[in-house]
This record gives C-alpha cells, sequence and structure tokens, in this order.
C-alpha cells in the first residue's frame, strides 16, 4: 500500500515538474483548442447562414419595394455581422481582429447614422 502511495506521489511530481517547466518556456506555442474540420465547418456554416439571411433580405425588401437606403443599410448590416463572425470562427488573434473589427464598426456607423430625412420638414 506504501509503495503504491509513494509511485503515485512520485508521478505526479514528475507530472507538476513537466508543467512548470512546459509554462515557464520560452520555446512553448499555442495551441489551437479546435480542429481544423471543425473551424472548416463553423466557417461554412457562418457563411451559409449569412448567403441565407442575404437572400432572405432581398426577397422581403424586393417584395416591399424598399428605398435604396434601405437596402444599403439592411445588406451592409448582415454583411458586417456575417464577415466578423467568420473572422471570429477562422481564429484570428487579437492584434489581426481589432483593426477588422473597428473598420466594421465604421462602416456600420456610417450605414446607420444619421437619416438623410431628418432635417427635413414634411
Amino acid at each position: 500500500m506504501a509503495t503504491n502511495i509513494s509511485t503515485a506521489m512520485s508521478a505526479l511530481d514528475a507530472a507538476q515538474n513537466a508543467y512548470n517547466h512546459a509554462a515557464t518556456s520560452a520555446t512553448t506555442t499555442v495551441v489551437q483548442p479546435w480542429s481544423q474540420e471543425l473551424v472548416t465547418f463553423l466557417a461554412m456554416g457562418v457563411l451559409g447562414f449569412s448567403v441565407i439571411a442575404l437572400l432572405l433580405a432581398t426577397v422581403l425588401l424586393w417584395r416591399s419595394n424598399a428605398p435604396a437606403q434601405q437596402v444599403l443599410r439592411i445588406f451592409g448590416v448582415i454583411s458586417i455581422i456575417g464577415f466578423s463572425s467568420l473572422l471570429l470562427v477562422v481564429g484570428y488573434n487579437n492584434e489581426q481582429l481589432t483593426p477588422i473589427v473597428g473598420l466594421f464598426g465604421a462602416i456600420a456607423g456610417y450605414l446607420l447614422g444619421k437619416d438623410t430625412k431628418a432635417g427635413k420638414d414634411d
């Protein structure tokens, strides 16, 4: 019984030492927790959902004879959400993703900003 405990304790010490060595090592690499197949599946799912949303928006806007400004806003917002989701899924890091999301935010702010009819009298 004592040998089993000492064997388990020595195995635990060895595992902790290996973990500490790997954590302090300068050559550690970041491992992506998702597999390539899962990322591909999720990316295709996001793209498919975005295309379906754009097709549905096209049909609904066409039937309602929407003005050009409303069509631009709807298509812009759906595209920005779809592309932002795609970038998040494919796993860009923060240094690459921050400027892209900032640009998308600026475009969305422009599209959803001040209405052209707000200053006119009826």
